[in-house]
């Protein structure tokens, strides 16, 4: 017998149409999307050097939450 998610009646894993409005951005891009896209210019301006990944990514995590709050 085929398992299937928890929450998912089809068995397909959650798609980002399905998550919570609180973690979408207007123009429906999900938060992990807009923080992906501000850490990669991040890594683009330091000529992508490596060993700076984690602090790109908690970096535009940051300034985009702090964006959104206020």
């Amino acid at each position: 017998m085929k398992s299937v998610a928890p929450g998912s009646e089809s068995g397909h894993a959650q798609t980002r149409k399905n998550k919570p409005r609180s973690q979408r951005f207007p123009g429906g891009k999900v938060l992990a999307d807009h923080i992906a896209t501000a850490a990669y210019y991040r890594a683009q301006a330091r000529g992508f050097a490596a060993g700076r990944e984690v602090e790109d990514w908690l970096d535009a995590e940051a300034e985009l939450l702090k964006s959104s709050s206020g």
